[in-house]
């Protein structure tokens, strides 16, 4: 199954505004005159559809993507700069989320974000319509059942995208009548385990009547289909078992206006098995509609090594345009930024093409560390590291060997921590010294190489655009995007995945790993080999068994969370879900205050290159957890309840 994009429409907003701190708009689409006109025929009705689509958050865009923004695994040099800006997400990671003009704020729609009660506003207008047969005269009856479960999966989605930042939310069921009483809008929160029902409901009333796939693909990529639907019910399902969400204590006193707590306060172990359940089925019904692992020889129709192939199949499994591994996706997700700014400089015309080559997008150090070793196997963990002394050594330089150059460049001296690394952690980071595959060279014999200290070609030349840490999110690159000499520069955009299959995978995995009270299920392990083994590495109990310290590890529930977390950390690195992940495993007080690291970039030599600098000492407390409703909001509506510390 094939998802790149659906169109896009213009919005023309008729409004009324209402209280509770939600501007509920009905929408019309450009070049439709009324909301009436919006459904007196099937042409204008599509484009409505789409509109209710248009408001799903732009994955690929820093700004607007919590996840590439605000946490720890990227790292910008400014919130502003030349030829860049990002106050919202980036402005959260600094400290500077607020209550009285929130960035990023979806509640609202503005900062950064798109207004998620806007989106579902949209859906139920699109489902009231629909659910009258005398509106869309031309519309067939099968569209009419498809478009009515698009838009009830949509505004699932959307309730579920605000339950992840929010908390406990209002569910918006039904628009609102014009004429409805001042006590009517002023909407409250609902109890977390009740918005989960509710988006599940949704979800499941949906699925039956989604496409398997998409077959009109020159116009309707990026519609849901019944895996898609499936993966979003799966992931709903996985945030609410966690800890998060799951018996979550430290919000007793987090209470709703009748002095209930919004969440339950009894851990389920249950509520892992329903998510363990959903995971399956969503895989199952993503292989049955033709989803598999991508695989970058056989897809790109190449003979390149099967070790290089390694790398460059988690690079693109997130870059190919048409992927075989996407479940959802939609758009170009504003890849085309998001390639100018992870680019890093490799020929010597790119220091004057700053627009196109801003090399400012940086992956922490810690980010880098967090790849296994080429045993698959942490680096604190691994045998050979700790015994040689390369692990105590790893900020310690080493010069790479003829044999290395696939990774290295010969004869370039580099830090000991960016050898013998798995191949998931070269197909995702460049740095000083490390190959770059692509940007006009597909010659494994001919790769650029990139040199990264002050005043090299990647390294910082001016006062704007360069790499903060030293590591370059090569990931993000689609290996055909060039920026050449002469002629016009190409950046192949793609669906920033929303869903993938190893995601899916890793869902399952835990999941399954949290449900199970005994010995570890079998498939938690065939799921992660499964993954494993299409970067390179041996299974899981191998690994550990040869090559850890603790080669028991994965013979434990305990043991198996450890690593699962971090095999998501290294399949799903640069992807957007690591900030979310700690946030629902309740680790982001830990996670979220430790010092931002990276190289000395501002160093020539390479002795002090390597040394580990500190750039910023990020700060976390418990109110960051779920963001702020605006303050004016809370003013407005004596129903809505302010989170926690806010």
């Amino acid at each position: 199954m094939k998802i790149f994009k659906f169109l896009r429409y213009s919005l023309l907003v008729a409004s009324f505004a209402i209280c509770g701190g939600c501007s509920y708009l009905d929408i019309v689409p450009d070049g439709v005159a009324t909301l009436e006109m919006a459904f007196n025929n099937k042409a204008n009705a599509e484009r409505y559809l789409s509109t209710c689509y248009s408001y799903i958050p732009e994955y690929g865009h820093q700004s607007t993507n919590p996840g590439i923004g605000s946490g720890n695994e990227t790292w910008f040099y400014a919130m502003e700069g030349g030829y860049f800006s990002n106050k919202s997400t980036f402005g959260i990671a600094r400290g500077l989320q607020n209550a009285n003009s929130p960035l990023c704020n979806f509640w609202d729609g503005d900062n950064g974000g798109k207004s998620m009660f806007q989106a579902i506003r949209a859906c139920n207008t699109m489902l009231e319509n629909l659910s009258d047969h005398t509106r869309i005269p031309d519309l067939e009856i099968y569209e009419r059942t498809r478009w009515t479960a698009e838009a009830k999966a949509l505004k699932a989605y959307f309730h579920y995208y605000l339950l992840q930042l929010y908390g406990p939310i209002p569910i918006i069921d039904e628009n609102l009548e014009i004429n409805a009483s001042p006590e009517a809008v002023r909407v409250k929160r609902e109890k977390v385990d009740d918005v989960v029902n509710y988006i599940v409901t949704l979800l499941d009333e949906a699925i039956p009547d989604l496409p398997l796939n998409i077959q009109k693909e020159t116009s309707e990529l990026g519609r849901l289909t019944r895996p898609a639907a499936m993966g979003l019910k799966a992931k709903i399902l996985l945030l609410a078992a966690s800890p998060l969400f799951n018996g979550n204590n430290s919000y007793a006193n987090f209470r709703d206006t009748d002095d209930q707590p919004f969440f339950n306060q009894t851990y389920s172990v249950e509520k892992w098995a329903m998510a363990a359940d959903a995971s399956k089925e969503a895989i199952k019904c993503a292989l049955e509609a033709g989803v598999k692992l991508y695989d970058f020889n056989t897809e790109e129709s190449m003979e390149l090594p099967e070790p290089f192939c390694y790398t460059m199949n988690v690079r693109g499994a997130v870059t190919s345009r048409y992927n075989c591994e996407l479940v959802w996706g939609i758009g170009k997700s504003a890849t085309y930024d998001l390639q100018t700014l992870s680019m890093a400089r490799t020929e010597r015309w790119h220091t004057q093409m700053e627009p196109f080559v801003k090399s400012l997008l940086s992956a922490t150090l810690s980010t880098a560390e967090s790849f296994y070793t080429k045993n698959g196997v942490p680096m604190s963990e691994d045998k050979e590291w700790i015994e040689s002394g390369q692990y105590a050594d790893r900020y310690s330089t080493r010069t790479a060997t003829q044999e290395e150059g696939m990774y290295i460049k010969p004869g370039y001296t580099t830090a000991k921590l960016n050898f013998d690394r798995e191949p998931r952690f070269y197909g995702s980071l460049g740095f000083d010294g490390s190959s770059w595959y692509g940007n006009g060279r597909r010659d494994v014999d001919n790769m650029y190489y990139l040199e990264a200290k002050r005043g090299q070609l990647a390294g910082r030349r001016t006062i704007s655009c360069y790499n903060i840490t030293g590591y370059f999110p090569k990931k993000l690159l689609n290996y055909r995007s060039e920026v050449p000499e002469t002629g016009s520069h190409i950046f192949e955009e793609y669906p920033f995945p929303i869903i993938r299959l190893a995601d899916l995978y890793l869902m399952y995995a835990e999941s399954l790993n949290e449900a199970s009270s005994g010995n570890v299920p079998e498939d938690v392990y065939n799921s992660l080999d499964l993954i494993r083994r299409r970067s390179g590495l041996e299974g899981v109990r191998e690994s550990w068994s040869k090559y850890s310290v603790y080669p028991d590890k994965p013979n434990t529930q305990s043991g198996m969370r450890d690593i699962i977390r971090m095999e998501r950390g290294s399949e799903l690195a640069l992807e957007a879900n690591r900030y979310f992940d700690i946030r629902r495993w309740k680790l982001a007080d830990t996670e979220f205050n430790k010092v931002i690291q990276g190289w000395n970039i501002e160093a020539e030599s390479t002795e002090e290159y390597y040394t580990v600098t500190n750039i910023y000492q990020m700060h976390f407390s418990q109110k960051d957890y779920f963001w702020p409703i605006k303050h004016n909001n809370i003013l407005v509506n004596s129903n809505l309840i302010q989170n926690v510390g806010w």
